[in-house]
């Protein structure tokens, strides 16, 4: 049974499964051996050419078997190790919180490059109300929303940069 999360089965399971194939493979090999065993006896009493040539072909399914278990063992060992170094580049991958100290993400420099067109859109609309006749409360209360703008997009890039700074601007109720 796997618990909730886990990514390989537990150790009974794992063993069961390879424990069945295990004996399925014994027997199949005891099997063919015995046939094997069987046509050279047979042949040997018989002394006849058709008896070889079943000995032959008994042997040759015999080899035939060796060599797929062989590679199927061989296949497993190659997959196993897949496995294994696909979970070790997995669990060496930290989230990207943790990442942000380190070298910049994707993530990292999208979110950058996203603040830093909103400080562009913010410098360009304060020069087109540069222009405009707009006075009094409507212009503060247009000033204060493109200063908090401006602050927000600059806390977000200096935070991508730096995780550990701590955040400037003015609180205003």
């Amino acid at each position: 049974m796997r618990s909730i999360g886990s990514s390989t089965p537990s150790a009974p399971a794992r063993e069961a499964g390879s424990r069945t194939a295990l004996w399925g493979t014994v027997i199949g090999m005891a099997v063919l051996v015995v046939i094997f065993v069987v046509a050279i006896l047979q042949a040997a009493n018989a002394n006849s050419l058709l008896g070889w040539i079943l000995a032959g072909i008994a042997l040759g399914w015999l080899m035939l078997a060796v060599w797929v278990v062989l590679m199927v063992r061989k296949a497993a060992r190659f997959g196993r190790r897949r496995v294994e170094e696909a979970q070790e580049q997995l669990r060496g991958r930290a989230p990207a919180a943790a990442q942000a100290g380190s070298s910049p993400s994707m993530r990292d420099e999208k979110l950058s490059h996203s603040f830093q067109i909103v400080l562009v859109q913010s410098k360009v609309i304060k020069q087109e109300l540069a222009g405009l006749p707009v006075d009094g409360a409507e212009r503060e209360a247009l000033d204060r929303a493109l200063d908090t703008i401006d602050i927000t997009a600059g806390n977000g890039m200096s935070m991508l940069r730096d995780p550990g700074e701590p955040l400037s601007g003015t609180v205003v109720d």
